[in-house]
């Protein structure tokens, strides 16, 4: 699940009707109407920082392809075209660009898509997997799940201004990071014992 701006309202992706749907719910009122159920597959909801679009993943035309929905007018927008897989989008906090995990230079890695241009760039390029990733509130940082090179996934931060990435985690199978609002603490998943 993720959570609106207002923090009033979660999308989640449900498999109720045997497809994956994406789901918007009230959590005042329990209501909830279906964003995304195309052909397919239907997932990674992101919300922009303003609340008024969203992106996704979905695979309608065939391939895994990052979407963005107006809110207000259910209008779509492909926003990549790639023979790779493209999931996980995340908007930069100033809405202006997003981060997004691709496959397309032969293994997950992150990009970065800007909307001023259309232009897409990786910003990730240590280790043999990065993915999962969601940015710090002022959009310097980036939480990721980190595979070096022979090794278990990892959390890790990486400084978007210098590149050096800090593997935060010494277990062995971490996921699903997440900043505090303060940005100075970082919670994630992890699996303990055998």
């Amino acid at each position: 699940p993720t959570w609106t701006p207002d923090a009033k309202k979660i999308a989640y992706v449900s498999f109720e009707t045997k497809r994956p749907a994406i789901y918007l719910q009230d959590l005042a009122s329990g209501n909830r109407e279906k964003l995304a159920s195309f052909r397919g597959l239907n997932g990674a909801p992101s919300f922009s920082p303003d609340g008024e679009r969203m992106l996704f993943t979905a695979s309608m035309n065939g391939n895994p392809e990052i979407y963005e929905m107006d809110l207000k007018t259910r209008e779509l927008k492909r926003l990549t075209d790639s023979s790779a897989i493209d999931t996980e989008a995340r908007y930069a906090p100033d809405g202006k660009s997003f981060i997004f995990t691709s496959d397309r230079g032969g293994s997950a890695q992150i990009y970065r898509y800007s909307f001023a241009d259309g232009s897409t760039k990786r910003i990730t390029f240590r280790g043999a997997f990065n993915a999962r990733g969601t940015l710090n509130a002022d959009g310097q940082k980036l939480a990721m799940v980190h595979r070096p090179s022979g090794s278990n996934y990892k959390v890790a931060v990486q400084d978007l201004n210098t590149g050096i990435v800090n593997i935060l985690t010494p277990t062995n199978l971490d996921e699903s990071p997440s900043f505090s609002p303060n940005g100075q603490m970082v919670v994630y998943a992890t699996r303990e014992g055998k």
